[in-house]
């Protein structure tokens, strides 16, 4: 459950606060006038956040390339039926283990 205050209380209490945001490495939403006004938290845990953002982006991404391949290999026919391409990779499984 996210930990809601007035801005009032940043401002009156900031040490309070901001240890709050070093013990819990989570977000503290401010409020002015009963409306969301600032979030503050801890720096590293926002740099820890943000780099869990940057690399979902970045596996979206390489999905997202993957994907289009595929359809680009549809489109230009370079495909094969599944029954080819299983004993395809059988026959590479068979040879890895052999070798």
């Amino acid at each position: 459950m996210p930990v809601v205050k007035p801005v009032s209380d940043l401002q009156r209490n900031l040490g309070s606060v901001s240890k709050l945001c070093h013990e819990t490495g989570e977000a503290v939403y401010l409020t002015k006038n009963g409306s969301a006004s600032l979030v503050v938290m801890d720096a590293a845990a926002f740099d820890k956040k943000v780099s869990i953002v940057e690399d979902v982006l970045r596996h979206e991404e390489r999905i997202s390339r993957a994907i289009a391949r595929g359809y680009d290999d549809l489109a230009n026919g370079r495909v094969r039926p599944w029954s080819q391409a299983r004993g395809d990779v059988d026959r590479m499984r068979a040879e890895r283990r052999a070798g």
